[in-house]
């Protein structure tokens, strides 16, 4: 997990995003990491649609931000609203609606092709993305994240299309919703592998968080300025000394050691350090002057620090992310006999994980097979037992 001294060493000196950072922070108690994604999320959406750089490809500078932590406790919802409520009050043309099919998704993108989508219960998307006819809005967004034209057809026979779609999202989740609905595929350079995940714990304590707003009016103006400006100068890649930079890190995540199931992140780091580079450059000098621009190590170091965080971050959740079903049905059963003291009969595993029988009993058959955990005779019938460490199995 990100710790606040990971992300204050990760803020640019001076600029919209240091000062929302400060702001933010003096609303709630939840992780700094939580505000550093908002915010740069938040700046993304204001930049204009012409903005973008060659990386393998044409890139774009929106974001697709994911909040991870506990449920009720690191105020997940409570960080994503406050970057919320100053986009609103700055352009609130630029938020978007929950997407409810893929058809309503193409329709608000071609009344709004440049905008913010905020999902304060990301688990609910992910639930709903398994059912089929949801699959398509899960597929859209992954296209939606390079910047792909989309199009439907109507009733009519005529198409709508979106030739430009510049769309950033917003998202909170709590652990065990990504350990029931996503698998390492998902991680390793599916749609999982789009998302800048920022993965925190509570550090401070306020018994009265009213709040200071002084800063309110401040970063509310700054944004509304940003989303004003229709067009600006194309980035030319990098500076000398950037690109020297650039290389060394590069090369050095490339030998980096990386978990099996999350080794895709190597592949989309480097993507998301650019993403954010450009957004540096758009939050230390917006402007609508057309001419090209490079990246300098002002922009590229809190780029690169930023990518960090969320490597970290997906290091950190991937001894939570399940190879394949089994899996993950092997871990649900061992979070039920967690939940009641390392014991518990085969009727209470059932109603904790509301599964069927077959599959539970398949599962615990496996671990007793592999000596994780014993059958014992109680007075209620007989109960499994954990031997060890459930957080080890």
């Amino acid at each position: 997990m990100l710790t606040e001294k990971d992300v204050v060493n990760a803020l640019p000196e001076s600029g919209f995003i240091r000062s929302y950072v400060i702001h933010a922070l003096k609303q709630t108690t939840a992780p700094l990491a939580y505000h550093l994604g908002v915010g740069l999320t938040i700046l993304g959406t204001t930049v204009p649609s012409n903005y973008g750089t060659f990386y393998a490809g044409t890139l774009r500078s929106n974001l697709y931000t994911l909040l991870v932590g506990r449920s009720g406790e690191d105020q997940k919802s409570s960080a994503l609203g406050i970057g919320r409520e100053i986009l609103f009050n700055a352009a609130p043309n630029l938020i978007g609606q929950y997407p409810g099919s893929y058809e309503g998704l193409c329709d608000s993108l071609v009344a709004m092709p440049r905008q913010m989508i905020p999902m304060s219960e990301f688990g609910k998307f992910l639930a709903q993305a398994q059912r089929g006819y949801f699959e398509s809005v899960k597929t859209a967004l992954t296209d939606l994240w390079d910047c792909t034209p989309i199009q439907r057809a109507r009733a009519n026979g005529r198409n709508v299309r979106v030739d430009n779609p510049r769309l950033s999202v917003l998202s909170a989740c709590s652990i065990p919703y990504l350990e029931k609905h996503t698998l390492s595929e998902d991680w390793t350079g599916g749609f999982m592998g789009r998302w800048a995940v920022m993965y925190g714990r509570r550090e401070r304590v306020d018994p009265d968080p009213s709040g200071d707003r002084t800063m309110f009016d401040q970063l509310v103006g700054e944004l509304q300025r940003r989303a004003e400006i229709e067009s600006t100068g194309w980035c030319a890649g990098l500076d000398p000394k950037a690109k020297e930079l650039w290389c060394k890190w590069y090369m050095s995540l490339d030998r980096r050691p990386i978990p099996n199931n999350i080794v895709g992140v190597k592949s989309r780091a480097p993507t998301i350090a650019r993403k954010v580079a450009m957004l540096y450059a758009w939050d230390f000098t917006p402007t609508s002057d057309e001419r090209p621009f490079q990246i300098t190590l002002r922009e590229l170091v809190p780029a690169i620090k930023f990518a960090e965080l969320h490597i970290k971050s997906v290091i950190g959740l991937s001894k939570k992310i399940a190879d394949h079903p089994d899996a993950r049905l092997r871990r649900s059963v061992l979070a039920a006999l967690e939940t009641y003291g390392k014991m518990a009969t085969l009727g209470q595993i059932l109603g904790y994980l509301k599964m069927r029988k077959r599959p539970v009993v398949e599962i615990l058959d496996a671990l007793l097979e592999e000596g994780i955990v014993a059958k014992t005779a109680t007075t209620n019938g007989y109960s499994y037992i954990v031997r060890g460490d459930v957080a080890e199995q």
